[in-house]
């Protein structure tokens, strides 16, 4: 009796460590949506991904909202820059960043936001890891672009893996 309690113990030790090796080694199914919010004064910056486990080759939508909760009007107005973006950390070792408002001409309707009590406003993009991304953490944001210079951010990180089928 004693023998095969040992046996069983032992196989149950070795699914647990390949269930383990599996889950840390990143042979993700895509994972879950992920929401971060963060407040900068009555505005509320809030970050939705559409997968945190990404594989390679594998798209991920990306929302970033920014929320009046307060009881006066926000105006946010810039010369030259989109005051809304999005950025994500692309690459092993030195990181590229990619934005949202890369390749775009920056209109007078991106370089304003204006919020009553209530209101939102919503941008989105979708990208792609590629092969340079296997194992590694990417970081995300949202960020907001406040006149005096400064800037407001929502942010995380997802793991890019491998996945047990193809694309690698």
């Amino acid at each position: 009796m004693g023998g095969d309690w040992v046996r069983l113990q032992r196989s149950l030790s070795v699914m647990v460590m390949v269930a383990t090796l599996l889950t840390g080694c990143f042979l993700f199914d895509g994972g879950e949506p992920k929401t971060r919010a963060n407040r900068y004064t009555d505005l509320e910056l809030r970050l939705w991904i559409s997968r945190d486990k990404p594989r390679v080759g594998q798209s991920v939508d990306i929302q970033f909202t920014v929320i009046n909760h307060g009881t006066g009007r926000w105006v946010i107005e810039l010369p030259e820059a989109s005051v809304m973006d999005i950025k994500v950390g692309t690459g092993a070792g030195v990181r590229k960043w990619i934005y949202w408002s890369d390749g775009r001409e920056i209109t007078p309707e991106m370089r304003r936001l204006e919020l009553a009590p209530g209101e939102s406003k919503t941008i989105e993009m979708t990208w792609v890891p590629s092969k340079d991304e296997l194992y590694t953490s990417m970081p995300i944001g949202g960020i907001l672009r406040l006149q005096e210079g400064g800037t407001a951010e929502a942010g995380t990180t997802i793991n890019v893996g491998r996945g047990l089928l193809p694309p690698y």
